[in-house]
Protein backbone atom coordinates (compact mmCIF):
# COMPACT_ATOMS: atom_id res chain seq x y z
CA UNK A 1 0.00 0.00 0.00
CA UNK A 2 1.07 3.38 -1.01
CA UNK A 3 2.35 5.76 1.69
CA UNK A 4 -0.33 8.05 0.31
CA UNK A 5 -3.16 5.75 0.82
CA UNK A 6 -2.09 4.58 4.66
CA UNK A 7 -1.97 8.47 5.03
CA UNK A 8 -5.33 9.22 3.52
CA UNK A 9 -6.90 5.99 5.51
CA UNK A 10 -5.13 6.93 8.77
CA UNK A 11 -7.16 10.25 7.78
CA UNK A 12 -10.67 9.02 7.19
CA UNK A 13 -10.62 6.51 10.26
CA UNK A 14 -9.19 9.89 12.36
CA UNK A 15 -12.35 11.68 10.67
CA UNK A 16 -14.84 9.09 11.52
CA UNK A 17 -13.52 8.84 15.00
CA UNK A 18 -13.69 12.05 15.99
CA UNK A 19 -17.36 12.19 14.04
CA UNK A 20 -18.56 9.75 15.87
CA UNK A 21 -17.27 11.06 19.06
CA UNK A 22 -19.05 14.10 17.90
CA UNK A 23 -22.78 12.54 17.39
CA UNK A 24 -22.59 10.74 20.61
CA UNK A 25 -21.29 13.44 22.59
CA UNK A 26 -18.70 11.37 24.75
CA UNK A 27 -16.90 12.46 27.18
CA UNK A 28 -18.59 15.23 27.84
CA UNK A 29 -19.96 16.12 31.59
CA UNK A 30 -23.51 17.58 32.77
CA UNK A 31 -24.94 17.86 35.79
CA UNK A 32 -28.19 17.54 34.60
CA UNK A 33 -28.68 14.52 32.05
CA UNK A 34 -32.00 16.34 30.69
CA UNK A 35 -29.64 19.81 29.70
CA UNK A 36 -29.24 20.81 26.18
CA UNK A 37 -25.42 19.00 25.06
CA UNK A 38 -22.89 21.86 24.40
CA UNK A 39 -23.69 20.49 20.55
CA UNK A 40 -27.59 21.28 20.63
CA UNK A 41 -26.74 24.70 22.20
CA UNK A 42 -24.27 25.75 19.58
CA UNK A 43 -26.25 24.75 16.74
CA UNK A 44 -28.72 27.26 17.41
CA UNK A 45 -27.43 30.84 17.45
CA UNK A 46 -28.87 32.91 20.73
CA UNK A 47 -30.04 35.66 18.16
CA UNK A 48 -31.67 32.68 16.14
CA UNK A 49 -33.75 30.86 19.04
CA UNK A 50 -37.60 30.68 17.86
CA UNK A 51 -36.27 30.46 14.53
CA UNK A 52 -36.17 27.62 12.56
CA UNK A 53 -32.80 25.10 13.97
CA UNK A 54 -29.86 25.12 11.44
CA UNK A 55 -28.78 21.80 10.71
CA UNK A 56 -26.72 19.66 12.96
CA UNK A 57 -23.53 19.83 11.03
CA UNK A 58 -23.89 23.64 9.96
CA UNK A 59 -22.19 25.89 12.51
CA UNK A 60 -24.26 29.52 12.14
CA UNK A 61 -21.66 31.92 11.57
CA UNK A 62 -22.05 35.84 12.01
CA UNK A 63 -20.57 38.01 8.62
CA UNK A 64 -18.67 40.43 11.36
CA UNK A 65 -16.05 39.13 14.12
CA UNK A 66 -17.49 38.19 17.20
CA UNK A 67 -17.05 38.97 20.46
CA UNK A 68 -14.77 36.49 21.98
CA UNK A 69 -17.39 35.35 24.66
CA UNK A 70 -20.00 34.61 21.49
CA UNK A 71 -17.42 33.20 18.97
CA UNK A 72 -18.70 30.26 16.81
CA UNK A 73 -15.44 28.74 16.17
CA UNK A 74 -13.81 28.60 20.31
CA UNK A 75 -11.69 25.70 21.27
CA UNK A 76 -12.90 24.02 17.88
CA UNK A 77 -11.49 22.43 15.17
CA UNK A 78 -12.98 23.31 11.61
CA UNK A 79 -13.09 22.75 8.26
CA UNK A 80 -12.76 25.52 5.55
CA UNK A 81 -12.43 27.76 3.12
CA UNK A 82 -11.31 30.81 2.53
CA UNK A 83 -12.49 33.76 0.93
CA UNK A 84 -9.97 35.94 1.23
CA UNK A 85 -7.01 36.89 4.08
CA UNK A 86 -6.19 40.12 5.31
CA UNK A 87 -4.19 42.49 7.97
CA UNK A 88 -5.89 45.36 9.35
CA UNK A 89 -4.42 46.47 12.65
CA UNK A 90 -1.50 44.52 12.95
CA UNK A 91 -3.84 40.93 13.24
CA UNK A 92 -4.45 39.12 9.97
CA UNK A 93 -8.48 38.03 9.66
CA UNK A 94 -10.03 35.70 7.40
CA UNK A 95 -12.77 35.30 5.70
CA UNK A 96 -13.67 31.61 6.63
CA UNK A 97 -17.00 28.92 5.89
CA UNK A 98 -16.92 25.75 7.43
CA UNK A 99 -16.82 23.17 4.47
CA UNK A 100 -16.69 19.39 3.85
CA UNK A 101 -13.93 17.26 2.37
CA UNK A 102 -14.57 13.54 1.58
CA UNK A 103 -12.19 11.13 0.52
CA UNK A 104 -11.78 10.64 -3.61
CA UNK A 105 -11.05 6.82 -3.70
CA UNK A 106 -10.42 7.33 -7.74
CA UNK A 107 -8.01 9.70 -7.55
CA UNK A 108 -6.58 9.30 -3.99
CA UNK A 109 -6.93 12.36 -3.11
CA UNK A 110 -9.14 14.92 -1.23
CA UNK A 111 -12.60 16.26 -2.62
CA UNK A 112 -13.62 19.68 -1.19
CA UNK A 113 -17.51 20.33 -0.88
CA UNK A 114 -18.07 23.65 0.03
CA UNK A 115 -20.33 25.05 2.71
CA UNK A 116 -23.17 27.25 2.13
CA UNK A 117 -24.12 30.85 4.25
CA UNK A 118 -22.39 33.82 4.74
CA UNK A 119 -18.39 34.06 5.28
CA UNK A 120 -17.89 34.61 9.18
CA UNK A 121 -14.43 36.93 9.96
CA UNK A 122 -12.01 35.30 12.46
CA UNK A 123 -8.73 36.56 13.98
CA UNK A 124 -4.86 34.83 14.17
CA UNK A 125 -3.34 34.66 16.51
CA UNK A 126 -0.12 36.20 16.80
CA UNK A 127 1.87 33.30 16.90
CA UNK A 128 -0.13 30.97 14.30
CA UNK A 129 1.33 28.35 12.62
CA UNK A 130 0.60 28.23 9.16
CA UNK A 131 1.08 24.87 7.17
CA UNK A 132 0.95 25.31 3.67
CA UNK A 133 0.61 22.85 0.49
CA UNK A 134 0.49 22.97 -3.05
CA UNK A 135 -2.01 24.65 -4.70
CA UNK A 136 -1.55 27.32 -2.06
CA UNK A 137 1.90 27.38 -1.98
CA UNK A 138 2.76 26.72 -5.40
CA UNK A 139 5.68 24.70 -6.48
CA UNK A 140 8.14 27.18 -5.95
CA UNK A 141 9.88 24.93 -2.46
CA UNK A 142 12.68 22.67 -4.41
CA UNK A 143 13.27 19.25 -2.73
CA UNK A 144 9.80 19.13 -0.92
CA UNK A 145 7.18 17.21 -2.18
CA UNK A 146 4.06 19.26 -3.07
CA UNK A 147 1.95 17.08 -0.57
CA UNK A 148 4.51 18.13 1.87
CA UNK A 149 3.72 21.14 4.47
CA UNK A 150 5.76 24.19 4.50
CA UNK A 151 5.83 26.38 7.35
CA UNK A 152 5.33 29.66 6.51
CA UNK A 153 4.57 33.63 7.67
CA UNK A 154 0.97 35.13 7.93
CA UNK A 155 2.19 38.02 5.99
CA UNK A 156 3.58 35.38 3.21
CA UNK A 157 0.11 33.30 3.37
CA UNK A 158 -2.23 36.42 3.09
CA UNK A 159 0.24 37.38 -0.17
CA UNK A 160 -0.49 33.59 -1.78
CA UNK A 161 -3.75 33.72 -1.41
CA UNK A 162 -4.70 36.98 -3.22
CA UNK A 163 -2.75 36.06 -5.83
CA UNK A 164 -4.59 32.46 -6.49
CA UNK A 165 -6.85 32.22 -9.41
CA UNK A 166 -9.97 32.50 -7.72
CA UNK A 167 -11.41 29.47 -8.85
CA UNK A 168 -8.38 27.42 -7.52
CA UNK A 169 -9.00 30.07 -4.00
CA UNK A 170 -12.54 28.21 -4.07
CA UNK A 171 -11.69 24.86 -4.63
CA UNK A 172 -8.95 25.56 -1.87
CA UNK A 173 -9.24 23.73 1.97
CA UNK A 174 -7.59 24.85 5.15
CA UNK A 175 -8.11 23.20 8.32
CA UNK A 176 -8.09 25.60 11.23
CA UNK A 177 -7.70 24.88 15.03
CA UNK A 178 -9.10 27.99 17.29
CA UNK A 179 -8.56 28.96 20.93
CA UNK A 180 -10.67 29.69 23.60
CA UNK A 181 -11.29 32.83 22.37
CA UNK A 182 -11.61 32.10 19.00
CA UNK A 183 -8.33 33.21 17.65
CA UNK A 184 -6.54 30.60 14.58
CA UNK A 185 -3.64 28.95 16.06
CA UNK A 186 -2.90 26.91 13.46
CA UNK A 187 -4.43 26.86 9.81
CA UNK A 188 -3.04 24.05 7.29
CA UNK A 189 -4.05 23.70 3.94
CA UNK A 190 -4.92 20.40 2.49
CA UNK A 191 -3.21 19.25 -0.62
CA UNK A 192 -4.75 18.47 -3.82
CA UNK A 193 -2.92 17.86 -6.79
Amino acid sequence: MHASRRRATLCLLTVVAFGALVLTGCGEKTEDPAAPSAVEETAIAPADRGAEPAAADETPVEDTLAPADKSPFAGTKQFVTIDKAWTEGGLTKLSVRPAEKKVNTQFDTWEIVPGTGVFATVPMAEDTRVLLTVPVRGDEASGIGRGEPVSTSQAEFVTLLTQLDPRTREGAGFDLSFDGEGQVTKLESLYKP
